[in-house]
């Protein structure tokens, strides 16, 4: 896989999203979380379930995947959810901050954290068989690409962004929206991270663009897992 790395953006993290009510994680003797997030954080959340989990036993996790301001919604709309992790501030901001959850009248969100950096790259099939190595190639005779397509999706203007920018560095900034008119598109059904990712793996089309974090897979799970708990912790925190 070919990776043209682009711009960062940052994730957040909310707490306390419409509780019913509050437990102890070290008296509870069983409860369940609700964990809504972007899906471009799928990976790193079902480690992080996983590692949570075993550090405290009776403590399931509940995942809950997909656009972040569809989510947004969901949460307003009054869909039980104790943490919410968005894959930009501005959702919380301009979504969550200062309304209502419909319903109980609590605060929807009064505070969240920066907990991660992303930034968006190109993909590739397998073995790379066209050569991709430059976004203008993505402009070439008989190269499919693939891109997010979602009206809410913040992907969506985030790839038209990250190939604008790239094929401006690479000198030809004419053919990013060449690119970008030609993608292989659905007008009936947008187009998600996991949609872009499964037409590239299965061979409809020979390049995308997606978040990082959705691409790589990690190398080292256990230590990688090791890795955020201890940034997550105290002596993480401090430094």
């Amino acid at each position: 896989m070919q990776l043209e790395k682009g711009f960062l953006f940052r994730a957040v993290l909310i707490g306390g999203l419409g509780l019913l009510a509050v437990f102890s994680v070290g008296q509870a003797a069983a409860a369940s979380l609700e964990v809504f997030h972007a899906d471009s954080l799928a990976g790193p959340m079902k480690e992080l379930k996983k590692a949570f989990e075993g550090k405290h036993q009776g403590v399931t996790i509940n995942l809950t995947s997909g656009v972040s301001k569809q989510l947004a919604e969901r949460i307003l709309k009054g869909d039980a959810c104790d943490v919410f992790a968005p894959s930009s501030p501005a959702v919380v901001e301009e979504d969550l901050m200062n309304k209502r959850i419909a319903g109980s009248g609590k605060a929807a969100a009064s505070w969240y954290v920066i907990f991660s950096a992303n930034e968006m790259v190109v993909i590739t099939g397998k073995g790379n068989p066209l050569g991709i190595s430059h976004v203008a190639d993505l402009a070439k005779p008989g190269v499919r690409f693939v891109r997010v397509t979602g009206e809410k999706d913040l992907a969506t203007n985030r790839t038209i962004e990250f190939l604008k920018q790239a094929a401006a560095l690479e000198g030809k900034p004419e053919l990013a929206q060449k690119i970008i008119d030609g993608a292989v598109v659905d007008p009936s059904k947008p187009n998600t991270v996991p949609d872009t990712i499964r037409a590239v793996k299965e061979g409809k089309a020979n390049a995308g663009v997606v978040y990082y974090s959705a691409a790589v897979a990690a190398k080292n799970e256990k230590v990688a897992v090791d890795f955020v708990k201890f940034l997550l912790s105290a002596e993480g925190q401090n430094i």
